[in-house]
């Protein structure tokens, strides 16, 4: 096994930034891709491109034949079309690393498992009730590497995060363009974390975590919707969009999109601090918000 080989499944917006963190520590980085335009972005970001399709088991076998270090599963269950997902790919990445296991594989997962919570606090104890089609296929691909950490002794470890922002990933675009819809719940609670922070703590799990353990991965303070929106705007002296209820919206959306909407989840990241040891450095949304604006060149 490679001690200083990292790999990458879905090497897109997270997991570029997770790439350049692991060469800033001098590890090198595997990162893939299922069409060839992508390849230069990962290359950009100090990966070697690969191209993979996690329905092809036959693409992942060389990558596994390389014994990396650490697996990064930052791939999302498949739409199959609709409201409809699968987690064949998932399968596929356990059976193969299964047979060749890594020193760690760490799985990059949603707090959409828990499903609404109303506002409750949620961490790694609350019972996992997705009330969404794409938070069920994620609670089975979670359960996919539980069974074959298990079963077969593969190391794996989840990470479940909430709205992940940060440079590129703002409400900046949609304020610009009269596009962001604003919901007037006041209790529509929203954890988030920032991607470098989220990085931070794939890294932690990796290196910290154990096998078979699920860890939330999320900033110091829930924030609502509404003030997130109200920070974001005031920041760029933008106009507040008017406010609609939810059932203005729940026909607009998907089931699983309106339930991303309307989760009201306040997470808690005790785990994340006191087990990996893992400190924001964007508490909050209040010190987030304005670094990513800076770093897209807003401010």
């Amino acid at each position: 096994m490679s001690e200083t080989l990292a790999l990458i499944l879905g090497c897109g917006y997270v997991g570029r930034r997770l790439a350049r963190a692991l060469a800033a520590q001098g590890v090198a980085v595997v990162g893939t891709c299922r069409t060839p335009d992508r390849a230069a972005g990962i290359a950009a970001a100090g990966a070697e491109p690969a191209l993979a399709d996690l329905l092809d088991p036959d693409s992942l076998r060389p990558l596994a034949e390389r014994r990396p270090a650490v697996v990064f599963d930052l791939v999302r269950p498949l739409p199959l079309g609709g409201d409809e997902y699968t987690v064949e790919g998932t399968r596929n990445v356990a059976r193969v690393f299964a047979a060749t296991p890594p020193g760690a594989l760490v799985y990059l997962s949603s707090t959409s498992v828990y499903g609404r919570r109303e506002g409750e606090w949620t961490d790694e104890g609350t019972p996992v009730r997705p009330s969404s089609p794409a938070g069920e296929a994620r609670a089975a691909a979670e359960q996919v590497y539980l069974d074959a950490c298990r079963d077969a002794g593969l190391p794996a470890r989840i990470c479940r995060a909430p709205g992940i922002y940060g440079p590129g990933r703002t409400l900046r675009e949609r304020l610009e363009l009269g596009a962001y819809r604003r919901l007037d719940d006041e209790e529509h609670w929203v954890s988030r974390i920032h991607v470098d922070d989220l990085v931070a703590g794939l890294i932690a799990a990796w290196r910290r975590g154990a096998p078979g353990e699920s860890y939330l991965l999320c900033d110091d303070e829930p924030v609502t919707g509404a003030e997130y929106a109200e920070l974001t705007a005031s920041l760029l002296d933008l106009p507040l969009p008017p406010s609609v209820s939810r059932e203005d919206i729940r026909h607009d959306l998907s089931k699983s999109a309106f339930e991303r909407r309307v989760g009201a989840r306040r997470c808690s990241n005790r785990r994340m601090r006191e087990e990996l040891g893992v400190i924001p450095i964007y508490p909050s949304v209040r010190e987030g918000v304005p670094a990513a604006l800076r770093e897209e060149g807003a401010l």
